[in-house]
């Protein structure tokens, strides 16, 4: 086990932007909506006009490297995971932070597009992509501004009402001079393909490039699937990553850094883990559901408690895909 344990991924810094919050039930009402028939997050962060994912994420990057130390001349990775872009490929969110945040060109810019598993996805990555060079220094950027495609007066919505804005980053590194706040030793994935699909916006690739006249295309549907139980198929999917990480690892924490689009997700989860609701760390009540950035806006909350003080289970979930990892005091 030591072996396996030896280059874990150094947490250095952690930054988060956040645009102002406000109640769902006033956004909701402005909207149109029922504003009465929500239970869920209190809360939920929407954009500004001149925030996107590049200018969040350039933001919440800049606080990151303040908050470790670490000149960004001396980044060698930059990884940008999320749903969201300021504009469809060839445009690159990843590489305009680092030009916003003047990185040099001898650092390579990539995008992951995999939504609220973005985090974890990224961190594996740059955990790989350091140790197969002997170490250096990468950072993480998740944002997203996804809030615009909920249509917030249907009730058929419901359910991403509390979609939210915003960013985090994380700033990592193996076998460096920087001080570790936290280890990262790695996550497990379970895919379920069948799922993917599913939380779907339909318009604008090239299956259907173009909206009919009067439909939002930015607009998300939520299909009804043939035999599946959602429900049945979430607690699979995190009961499964949740005991390969531990199989892997040989350590089952006892708290969680996880948030999602409702708290009744994280009843569930807590139900088939078998850790207690009262030990997840949750941030959804003051942002809402952040996607790819809701773990490391948790991460950050945590490291500036000074509170880890033991392993944590880092968990999210696409429709599609649910992740373990798994985090350790420094």
């Amino acid at each position: 086990m030591s072996d396996v344990m030896t280059d874990t991924l150094s947490i250095l810094g952690t930054g988060v932007y956040l645009p102002p919050a406000r109640t769902v039930q006033e956004v909701v009402s402005e909207a149109g909506g029922d504003g009465s028939i929500f239970k869920g997050w209190e809360n939920v962060c929407h954009a500004l006009d001149e925030d996107h994912p590049s200018s969040m994420g350039a933001d919440a990057l800049q606080r990151a490297l303040e908050d470790s130390g670490v000149d960004a001349a001396d980044l060698r990775l930059v990884i940008f995971a999320g749903m969201s872009r300021d504009y469809l490929p060839s445009y690159s969110v990843a590489t305009e932070v680092m030009k916003t945040c003047k990185i040099p060109g001898d650092c390579v810019g990539l995008d992951l597009t995999i939504g609220c598993l973005g985090a974890l996805s990224a961190l594996d990555l740059a955990h790989g992509w350091l140790a197969v060079r002997g170490g250096g220094l990468a950072a993480v950027v998740t944002a997203e501004r996804w809030s615009y495609t909920v249509d917030h007066s249907s009730s058929a919505s419901y359910g991403l009402w509390a979609h939210a804005d915003g960013a985090a980053a994380a700033v990592v590194g193996m076998n460096t001079k920087h001080a570790s706040k936290a280890e990262f030793a790695g996550a497990e994935t379970v895919t379920q393909s069948d799922l993917n699909g599913s939380i779907i916006i339909k318009y604008g690739g090239t299956q259907n490039p173009v909206a009919p006249e009067g439909v939002n295309p930015a607009e998300r549907e939520i299909l009804t699937l043939e035999g599946i139980d959602r429900r049945e198929r979430y607690a699979q999917g995190y009961s499964g990553s949740f005991e390969a990480m531990e199989k892997r690892f040989g350590i089952r924490p006892n708290k969680v850094i996880c948030n999602q689009t409702a708290v009744l997700f994280l009843d569930l989860i807590a139900s088939v883990i078998d850790i207690p609701i009262e030990n997840f760390l949750i941030t959804g009540h003051e942002t809402g559901h952040v996607g790819s950035a809701d773990i490391l806006i948790g991460l950050d909350r945590l490291l500036k408690s000074g509170e880890l003080t033991e392993p944590y289970l880092m968990a999210g979930s696409t429709p599609f895909a649910f992740a373990s990892g798994l985090l350790k005091p420094a």
